[in-house]
């Protein structure tokens, strides 16, 4: 969400299974077994499929693992029938140890399709992985957001990683925003998106989406 205007620019998919098994759980085991691609490939299958029903104009947000994303050309084919620009979202937990394979398998997906860092700040490498894959979004991780109205430490962190993300031509995205404080302290950072239940709550998809 635009945090200036409140307008909904982007809506995130939300993994969510039957028998409430946590996704990054499922995940984890299906990549245990050696079917961990497979299974996100079916999720951003299902997600570019769904998100035909979401308004136009907002980009559609979707969480890959490295591994899926080197994989381009299978990727290529779950996001074939999108509609609407997408947005890679890789964690900072996961290391990255061939970044040049990366950004090609990247480049290859077409020019709609972008990149951004997740959980920046609460992992060991959002740095690099912006120095070296050159993302269009760096999504603070909520535990720099939460409070940061009322931690001195929080707001040098994120104006840090702001100027960096500036810098590097990058733009930030502030998760778990709560509190009409921690909202007016981020736009004072100059943070001009995010995400969080103040600004609306994850819900099925007919009726309401959850929004960046």
């Amino acid at each position: 969400m635009a945090l200036d205007a409140r307008i909904a620019v982007g809506c995130e998919a939300l993994t969510r299974f039957h028998d409430g098994t946590p996704p990054d759980v499922l995940i984890a085991e299906a990549h245990s077994v050696g079917l961990g691609v497979e299974l996100e490939l079916a999720l951003v299958t299902a997600a570019v499929r769904r998100a035909a029903d979401l308004p136009t104009g907002r980009w559609l947000s979707v969480n890959v693992s490295p591994s899926a994303l080197v994989r381009h050309a299978e990727l290529s084919s779950a996001l074939v029938r999108r509609d609407r620009p997408i947005v890679l979202e890789v964690t900072e937990h996961v290391e990255i140890r061939d970044y040049p394979t990366v950004r090609a398998a990247l480049a290859a997906l077409g020019p709609d399709v972008s990149l951004s860092v997740d959980d920046a700040g609460a992992g060991f490498a959002s740095l690099r992985h912006v120095v070296e894959l050159r993302p269009q979004y760096l999504k603070l991780d909520r535990s720099l957001v939460g409070d940061i109205d009322r931690d001195l430490t929080r707001q040098a962190m994120v104006a840090g990683l702001s100027r960096f993300a500036e810098r590097s031509e990058c733009q930030v995205i502030a998760e778990g925003i709560e509190t009409e404080g921690e909202l007016e302290t981020l736009r004072g950072l100059g943070i001009a998106l995010g995400q969080g239940y103040l600004l609306g709550r994850p819900a099925l998809l007919s009726v309401r989406s959850a929004t960046a």
